[in-house]
């Protein structure tokens, strides 16, 4: 597709829902949610491109939104649920505002948006690299990035934090110049948040990156029909800090607004 050989999973049946997944994560970030939801949808996910098991070639700049309807084309599946964390939530949006036809709902967990103004503690992490000669050792970035405020609550969990590093390094190849060229959607995605009119739901952990929070509150008060969802005590990966919670939030919000849709 493009150059690249997505490596997809798809489950279920039903309505379709897309989880599209973090960076330095891949699809089995969503290895809690697809057993729950695959009872009521046919659910697809696939690692992006420069994560997981997905093929291509490095150095070629694509689309996110545009590879995300060539997948769903293939599928002929005209109408979906999408879901997207981090950096998914970033391609989610731009996916959402260039083919809004294309939505039922949103669900953005834990967002990025493209375009935002920069902020310091967006990065604060990785600026701590800068200077020390290790700012481009992808080694040093990973353990800057698991040592993170994004993912403290993930991390001091004995049962988690094991398995976010071993995710986290089997996707350092990532790091590499040139393996992920994501262009996104212009004009970009937060001048034009108002236009986001389907169903919508945001979830976030309050102990996540503060700028994480502010999406949040940013998305709920500019998308018109926007229901928000802060789990406490949770970090940056709300789907695995507490599973039973975010699932039920997601099927609460989608489940009532699937009644007679179909693909």
């Amino acid at each position: 597709m493009n150059g690249a050989r997505l490596h997809y999973e798809l489950q279920g049946d039903g309505f379709p829902v897309v989880l599209l997944h973090g960076g330095l994560l891949d699809l089995r970030m969503w290895d809690g949610q697809v057993g729950p939801l695959s009872r009521h949808f046919t659910t697809l996910r696939y690692d992006l491109r420069g994560f997981g098991k997905t093929q291509a070639p490095v150095g070629q700049p694509y689309a996110p939104h545009e590879e995300l309807r060539a997948l769903l084309d293939h599928f002929s599946m005209d109408r979906v649920h999408v879901i997207g964390h981090s950096l998914g939530g970033r391609f989610a949006l731009d996916f959402a505002l260039a083919f809004p036809e294309r939505v039922s709902c949103l669900v953005l967990v834990a967002p990025g948006i493209n375009g935002a103004p920069p902020s310091p503690q967006e990065y604060a992490w990785y600026m701590s690299l800068m200077g020390s000669g290790r700012e481009k050792d992808p080694q040093a970035i990973i353990e800057a990035w698991l040592g993170s405020d994004y993912l403290a609550a993930a991390m001091a969990r004995p049962d988690l934090a094991p398995v976010v590093r071993q995710w986290t390094l089997d996707n350092m190849a990532s790091m590499k110049p040139g393996a992920n060229l994501p262009q996104p959607l212009e004009p970009a995605a937060h001048g034009r948040l108002e236009q986001l009119l389907m169903p919508t739901l945001v979830i976030v952990g309050d102990k996540d990156n503060p700028v994480m929070l502010k999406n949040a509150e940013e998305l709920a008060r500019r998308v018109p029909a926007l229901t928000r969802v802060t789990l406490p005590g949770v970090g940056h990966l709300p789907n695995l800090e507490r599973p039973e919670d975010f699932n039920r939030a997601v099927l609460d919000f989608l489940l009532p607004r699937s009644v007679s849709r179909s693909p």
